[in-house]
């Protein structure tokens, strides 16, 4: 039955698309495939190798340091609401990039980590730490940041 449905979906696809556009859609695939591998090989090693350590601040440490958004309150509020605009933005594709990754080739679980750091949301550390206690998802990343002579991840 699988067998008739992919000759049928096969098919289908020969008839509409030739071979051109198929040699196409393969080299458009693998390209994106390539320079997304670079970008997130990027990201992963431009971390600080402490990024997934969960530091508790009490009331007092933010009252001596308080947040960068704070200190230039003066500062043109549009512009930060934007890069954070942006920064949920580039989250949510992630995120969905990496559920998709999940039955397609690629780094799926690794893409959604990346994506939740960027997205805030309730329960949000909790779910990194579930994907962070995972022994393949800790040695990949420390596997990408140790092939670029970084100092690999601390992890709770």
């Amino acid at each position: 039955m699988i067998k008739e449905y992919y000759n049928s979906i096969s098919t289908y696809l020969m008839e509409l698309l030739n071979s051109d556009y198929i040699f196409l859609i393969i080299l458009l695939t693998t390209s994106v495939s390539i320079i997304y591998f670079i970008i997130i090989t990027y990201i992963i090693t431009q971390m600080d190798s402490r990024y997934f350590i969960r530091i508790k601040a009490s009331v007092n440490d933010v009252n001596k340091n308080p947040p960068l958004s704070l200190m230039r309150h003066a500062v043109n509020h549009t512009v930060f609401y934007m890069v954070k605009a942006a920064e949920i933005i580039l989250g949510v594709i992630l995120i969905l990039c990496g559920i998709a990754m999940l039955v397609l080739p690629g780094q799926g679980i690794i893409t959604l980590l990346i994506g939740l750091s960027l997205v805030p949301f309730p329960g949000k550390n909790k779910l990194e730490q579930n994907l962070l206690a995972r022994k393949s998802v800790q040695s990949t990343l420390n596997w990408i940041r140790v092939k670029a002579n970084k100092e690999p991840f601390v992890f709770d």
